[in-house]
């Protein structure tokens, strides 16, 4: 089997058998991609490689100046490839077995505080079909705490406006229930009707480019940073930041960190507890409030 044949048997594995998202089998493909290249580049194939060639692979990409985190997903990759070579038979052995990650020190984005949101999230001035769109996607955005790969998949049979209910499509594949507000409501019925006139024969994504195709997690990365700065944010300001911030100020109101664990979508709450970090000073306040020796 030749190389090209054992990657494209592993990433068919990963959507077929596993039901992987999209954007993780993209990831995979572009960090096996460079692994496999790599190993060519030795003379070596994926099916003789051994610990050696695994280690160079790794010590590599660090030496590129690839990040902890990034670092540990490259080494995964690779783990899990060697894993399914292994266990289909177009390998003898697996050499990542008992072989250790890298370990990576988690990044924490920063949220952005109420007042900060608040001007993000200032009405806009102008009924124009991109303005509509772009606020209605950051009320959607903060209102639901959507990944941005789940809002810019959004279809329009996943949201009711009338219970005020959105069902994204999360990691694996994985359908969940989310409400948003009247705020998020009041924005998305603005946009809609100027996306029904505008495009009246798009396809079923809700939100669109001003060419009437699906926008793109890079179109809007560049719609928020024109946000970002118009609502005078310095920094660079990620769509991870919103859904961060959506997550922070839940708790920080006094939500149930199960509730927003459900409505983020993630499979532990062990996930959802780095975002309880960022609320020492409610915490501080609180037990100044309640206890009798604070």
């Amino acid at each position: 089997m030749t190389q090209d044949a054992m990657l494209d048997g592993f990433l068919q594995h990963l959507r077929v058998e596993r039901g992987l998202a999209p954007n993780t089998c993209l990831s995979y493909g572009y960090q096996l991609g460079a692994y496999v290249a790599f190993l060519r580049a030795r003379g070596q194939e994926p099916a003789t490689a051994t610990r050696d060639d695994v280690i160079a692979y790794l010590e590599r990409r660090k030496g590129d100046g690839l990040r902890s985190a990034s670092l540990f997903i490259a080494a995964m990759a690779v783990r899990q490839f060697h894993r399914h070579l292994a266990q289909t038979g177009c390998a003898s052995a697996d050499p990542t077995a008992g072989m250790r990650l890298p370990r990576f020190k988690q990044r924490i984005p920063k949220p952005l505080d109420a007042e900060g949101m608040d001007r993000l999230l200032r009405p806009p001035v102008g009924a124009t079909f991109s303005v509509l769109r772009d606020h209605a996607m950051l009320e959607a955005m903060y209102a639901t705490g959507m990944r941005v790969s789940e809002l810019v998949g959004l279809r329009l049979g996943q949201v009711d406006l009338g219970a005020g209910l959105a069902r994204p499509m999360g990691k694996g594949s994985k359908e969940r229930i989310v409400p948003f507000g009247a705020r998020a409501v009041i924005a998305l019925r603005r946009y809609l009707a100027a996306r029904a006139a505008r495009f009246p024969a798009a396809p079923d994504v809700v939100f669109l480019n001003t060419w009437g195709r699906g926008l793109t997690r890079s179109g809007f990365g560049w719609r928020l940073a024109t946000a970002a700065r118009r609502a005078g944010i310095s920094g660079r300001l990620t769509p991870h930041q919103i859904r961060h911030s959506c997550a922070t100020h839940m708790l920080e109101g006094g939500a149930d960190i199960r509730i927003v664990q459900e409505m983020l979508g993630h499979a532990s709450i062990t996930t959802t507890q780095i975002y309880t970090h960022v609320s020492a000073n409610l915490m501080r306040e609180t037990c100044r409030k309640a206890h009798p020796r604070f």
